[in-house]
């Protein structure tokens, strides 16, 4: 009976003890969010970009997420043998630390950047500082290679408001940062489909390397001087149906300058060059293509308008194996005009000028451009410096496309090969080689050109 009373007793207790905890469930037991891991850093020291990244800075390899933003916190640093590759719709916007010094994506390594037609990739700063008045600025370094760097490929790609001084340690230290800057004849570089706007110097030095840079729009370039691609010894490639307007000196300039025993060679075909050349001083410079110092190459098919110079060619150039021909040039002044020919260069530019090329007195062979008051600007409108007009050195709202009746059209020459590069690149990052068209400039009436405007 005793025992019966204990188990009647326990029970009961049992139960009253489940039903208060029954009722206290709903409203004392608590769950906290788990804390997202931090970055993933290998025993190697190098941090694997992960789903949860959100800040870039520091050794980090991997892939960015499509449609993602990261904020460039400091210089991101990929080492050799190491990428990071940024799928279609990747924004990097550089934030910095609070420093004078903007950051920086130091490459021994790879750097991709992969954005399509429908969702482009932008390397940018923060939206409130995108102005026009910072577009010499060099508010972030860009993209700064070294002796190591394997490859660098941009595609779909707008990058903007590049330059300012190097940091301690990184490629430019303590110097004016280009927005690209290679340093090995063995890198290869693919820039195709992309734009680019404001640079405080070089917006591209190349000291040796692979090109295959296509299909590419350059605004306003170079502060006070620095050319859109500065080619220095041991580089090799083609620059073709780009866009540019607005450069302080050349829009492109081969030299061979340097240690490399590769040659500089260069292809510039069927590009469309306005309004560059006169935020340099002087004129003992070039403004739109320039040969210099042991390089070959050639230059066909190239529209050029209100340059402050034509294409130079120095005499201490490649000049046996240098050709310019079925360019052509056009001048709203005479004082352009009388420089079709530079002046300081007139026996070696007419040594390898060809006779084909379109060019005569001011006003004459008007390209005839869909969409662009070629006359617009005086001569006081060219030389003043950073005060020229907006309209001058950026594509809104023109259109450079060519009409009916342009004698651009079926002028071009098209029995020539791009020079012949070995290229690694694969897939996605592969270069697209591009043949020469019969229409000149940058946008055949055929298609198959620069499709941004």
């Amino acid at each position: 009976m005793q025992k019966l009373k204990y188990l009647i007793i326990l029970l009961i207790t049992g139960m009253l003890l489940l039903n208060a905890c029954s009722e206290d469930s709903p409203t004392s037991v608590e769950i906290d969010e788990p804390t997202p891991p931090p970055p993933t850093e290998e025993p190697d020291g190098i941090t694997t970009i992960d789903d949860d990244t959100v800040e870039l800075v520091g050794e980090m390899r991997g892939t960015l997420r499509a449609g993602k933003t990261y904020q460039l916190v400091g210089d991101l640093i990929i080492p050799e043998g190491e990428a990071v590759v940024a799928e279609p719709g990747v924004t990097i916007i550089a934030v910095g630390d609070g420093g004078d010094i903007g950051p920086e994506i130091t490459i021994h390594g790879a750097f991709h950047s992969l954005g399509t037609a429908d969702n482009p990739n932008l390397l940018s700063v923060p939206e409130e500082l995108r102005t026009h008045e910072n577009r010499f600025a060099g508010l972030w370094g860009g993209l700064q290679g070294s002796e190591s760097t394997a490859s660098i490929v941009l595609k779909w790609t707008r990058m903007e408001f590049t330059g300012g001084e190097g940091g301690p340690g990184t490629p430019r230290a303590g110097r004016i940062r280009y927005g690209i800057y290679t340093l090995s004849d063995q890198t290869e570089v693919v820039i195709e489909d992309s734009w680019f706007y404001g640079s405080k110097d070089d917006f591209y030095r190349p000291v040796g390397g692979k090109l295959n840079i296509v299909r590419n729009v350059f605004e306003e370039m170079g502060e006070d001087g620095g050319d859109i691609i500065n080619v220095k010894g041991g580089t090799v490639g083609n620059v073709a149906y780009n866009l540019v307007i607005g450069g302080a000196t050349n829009a492109f300039k081969p030299s061979d300058d340097g240690e490399s025993t590769i040659q500089s060679t260069i292809g510039i075909y069927n590009n469309t060059v306005l309004n560059s050349g006169f935020r340099r001083a002087g004129l003992n410079r070039g403004a739109n293509i320039n040969f210099e110092n042991g390089a070959r190459g050639f230059a066909y098919n190239n529209i050029l308008v209100n340059n402050k110079r034509g294409i130079r060619v120095l005499d201490d150039s490649d000049l046996v194996n240098i050709d310019i021909d079925n360019n052509l040039y056009y001048a709203t002044h005479q004082e352009l005009a009388d420089e079709f020919v530079p002046t300081d260069s007139e026996g070696s530019t007419l040594q390898v000028l060809g006779e084909n090329n379109i060019f005569d007195g001011p006003g004459d062979n008007n390209p005839l451009f869909v969409n662009y008051d070629i006359d617009l600007f005086t001569m006081d409108d060219y030389n003043a410096g950073e005060a020229q007009p907006l309209e001058m050195n950026i594509v809104a709202p023109w259109n450079f496309r060519l009409l009916d009746g342009s004698p651009a059209i079926g002028s071009g020459k098209t029995d020539f090969e791009p020079i012949a590069v070995e290229f690694t690149l694969t897939g996605d990052a592969a270069p697209t080689i591009m043949q020469p068209s019969a229409d000149l400039g940058a946008y055949p009436t055929g298609g198959g050109g620069l499709t941004q405007n």
